[in-house]
């Protein structure tokens, strides 16, 4: 009886003190929560590691437009402030994979609301 519970004190002490999630997964976890700043930190840094790993290289893109889309979609933010940033983004995601559809549809939005902006005197 004894043996028994030193070997499931020792499962549990593993379980809850291990992570078994690689960071690429878990990066992919925050982004499906919505926690694109947290999951980029992560796919920047794996990105850094290994820089020639092509699936880190596009979830890294893929994590970028999907930040931008939704600081696009945020309704707290004014357009002013939340276009630039998430243009920034579009731009980063666009670096990295030249062919992600979504992104290049959005940073040409943004342009011509900004130019419109630009045109019409918006502050």
């Amino acid at each position: 009886m004894k043996r028994f519970f030193n070997l499931f004190t020792i499962l549990i002490l593993i379980s809850t003190s291990c992570c078994f999630v690689d960071p690429v997964t878990r990066a992919q976890n925050l982004s499906q929560k919505g926690k694109f700043g947290d999951a980029i930190k992560i796919l920047e840094n794996e990105y850094k590691n290994k820089p020639n790993s092509i699936p880190i290289k596009s979830l890294l893109a893929q994590a970028y437009s999907d930040y931008g889309i939704a600081l696009c979609q945020d309704t707290t933010k004014p357009p002013k402030a939340k276009y630039p940033m998430a243009k920034e983004q579009f731009s980063m995601a666009l670096t990295l994979n030249p062919y992600l559809k979504d992104a290049k549809d959005m940073y040409e939005m943004i342009e011509k609301i900004q130019e419109s902006f630009r045109t019409n005197n918006v502050n």
